[in-house]
């Protein structure tokens, strides 16, 4: 009998701690890849915006070089933008220009979230689905937010 409860106990550990049942992936990419593996579908009134390789639960980490950054005093945000594509960037929470420099390989750690919702626009319902990094995105709210400070790092 004791070894049934003991048993139960690991198992009960195992799952808690997402040890079974877990799929999750680490990917690493540049941001140009990160860019380039995005994509949009637009059907009726569902909306979808995600990856065609990440999945939730995913890990992905961005490494490249900043190219350049720039703090908003207005937004309190820093946005970043990166060598390997400077068309976007990722924003972070507060000025941190004096953290980082331009020409800095950095690592950036995110985990891949899906949040699916509905959304009334203009009488309309829209279904949307959308995967994105649970550090820059509210589920409760389904809004972007900054990304904290602490996900980035010097490579």
């Amino acid at each position: 009998m004791k070894k049934i409860g003991a048993g139960i106990a690991i198992l009960a550990a195992f799952f808690m701690l997402g040890c079974v049942g877990s799929h999750a992936k680490t990917f690493t990419m540049s941001m140009d890849e990160v860019l380039k593996d995005s994509e949009v579908n637009i059907t009726g009134q569902s909306y979808y915006s995600g990856f065609k390789t990440l999945d939730a639960g995913d890990i992905l980490i961005i490494k490249d070089k900043i190219l350049n950054m720039t703090y908003s005093i207005k937004y309190n945000a820093t946005m970043i933008l990166f060598s390997s594509n400077s068309s976007q960037g990722l924003f972070f929470a507060g000025n941190i220009t004096n953290k980082f420099h331009d020409g800095e390989d950095v690592k950036i750690k995110l985990h891949i979230i899906e949040d699916k919702f509905e959304y009334n626009y203009q009488g309309q319902t829209w279904n949307i689905d959308i995967e994105f990094y649970r550090e820059a995105w509210d589920i409760t709210n389904h809004t972007g937010k900054y990304l904290p400070v602490s996900v980035i790092t010097s490579a």
